[in-house]
C-alpha cells in the first residue's frame, strides 16, 4: 500500500501540468544598454509621459508605406508565452501600433499590430510574418489575418498575446472573449525576442512589457 502511494504521488507531482515551468520578464523599466531601439537620420525615440504615463515613444521622421520598425530586450529568447503590454497613438494619422515576438532581427519577426483609426472594423488588428526588408503588408490583407475590436483612438489600450506551436490568441482590454485568434503561425520563426511595434506611424506611445516563457 505504501509502495502505491509513493507511486502516486510520483506520478502526480510529474504531470505535465505541475511541471510546466513560467519564467516572467519584467520590462516596465527599460534600459537602453539592455535593448535594441532605433536612433536613425528617419527614427528617433524618447522617454517620457503620454495621457499621463511614463512611456516609450518611438518616433518616425519620414512618411514611408514600406516601413516598419522594432524595438526589443537584447537577450530575451521567446518561443511560447504571453505577452502583454500598453500601446497608444498619439499621432494624427496612420496609426499603427503592435507587438513583435519570436524576433530575429530588424526584418525577421511575427507581429500582431493594431490601428485605432479602424476600431469596429476587421482592420482593427493584424498579424503576419515580416521577413522582407519591405514591410510588405499588402501580401497579408485577407480576413483570416484580420479581426474587429475596439480600440481608443488614442487613448492606452491593454494587450495580452498567448503565443504556443502554431496558435496565436489576442485579447484586447482585458476581456475574456479573444479578439484574434489565429492557428498558423509561420513555421520559419520559431524563436526570438519580443517588441514594440511602429509602422508608418510618425509615433506610437508604449509601456509596461511583460513576458512570460513557458
Amino acid at each position: 500500500m505504501k509502495t502505491l502511494f509513493i507511486l502516486l504521488l510520483i506520478l502526480g507531482t510529474t504531470s505535465p501540468y505541475g511541471q510546466q515551468k513560467t519564467v516572467a520578464h519584467n520590462y516596465s523599466v527599460i534600459k537602453t544598454s539592455e535593448w535594441v531601439i532605433p536612433r536613425t537620420d528617419t527614427l528617433d525615440y524618447a522617454f517620457d509621459k503620454y495621457l499621463g504615463q511614463k512611456a516609450l515613444l518611438m518616433k518616425r521622421k519620414i512618411d514611408n508605406y514600406k516601413s516598419a520598425s522594432v524595438a526589443w530586450p537584447k537577450d530575451l529568447n521567446f518561443i511560447d508565452g504571453i505577452i502583454e503590454a500598453d500601446l497608444a497613438w498619439p499621432g494624427k494619422q496612420n496609426g499603427f501600433v503592435g507587438l513583435a515576438f519570436r524576433l530575429k532581427d530588424a526584418h525577421h519577426y511575427e507581429i500582431v499590430y493594431f490601428r485605432p483609426e479602424s476600431s469596429g472594423t476587421i482592420n482593427a488588428i493584424q498579424y503576419m510574418p515580416e521577413k522582407k526588408f519591405d514591410f510588405n503588408w499588402w501580401d497579408y490583407e485577407s480576413d483570416k489575418y484580420q479581426s474587429k475590436a475596439t480600440l481608443p483612438l488614442h487613448g492606452w489600450f491593454h494587450v495580452k498575446i498567448i503565443v504556443k506551436g502554431s496558435k496565436l490568441t489576442v485579447f484586447v482590454n482585458h476581456q475574456t472573449t479573444p479578439a484574434l485568434i489565429y492557428n498558423q503561425l509561420d513555421n520559419s520563426l520559431k524563436s526570438g525576442s519580443v517588441g514594440f511595434w511602429l509602422g508608418n506611424s510618425t509615433v506610437g506611445a508604449y509601456r509596461n512589457l511583460v513576458i512570460t516563457n513557458f
